[in-house]
């Protein structure tokens, strides 16, 4: 099997407004890993890895052992796009 690392913005809205790219990674994912309002992600058989919002980089590593052993991983976030940017920036440097 061959692992994948996405992230995915939940966004400001209610479940409903996920994009249906977000909505088909959710699915497709065996593990969703983020500091994310676990009722906002639509039901799933998903792994779920919550952890706190001030361990960046730690949750980034984390993501990227999974997808290496390869599990399909989804790096959620209940914020806004923009703020995914430093998402981005932050698993560039843990790898």
């Amino acid at each position: 099997m061959t692992g994948w690392l996405k992230v995915v913005g939940l966004g400001p809205g209610p479940e409903d407004w996920l994009t249906p790219e977000a909505r088909r990674d959710l699915a497709e994912a065996t593990d969703l890993v983020g500091y994310f309002p676990v009722d906002r992600v639509p039901p799933g058989n998903q792994v779920r890895h919550a952890s706190d919002n001030r361990v960046e980089l730690d949750r980034a590593r984390f993501a990227l052992d999974l997808a290496a052993q390869g599990r399909r991983v989804a790096v959620v976030s209940g914020r806004r796009p923009r703020h995914l940017r430093h998402g981005r920036r932050r698993l560039r440097g843990a790898g």
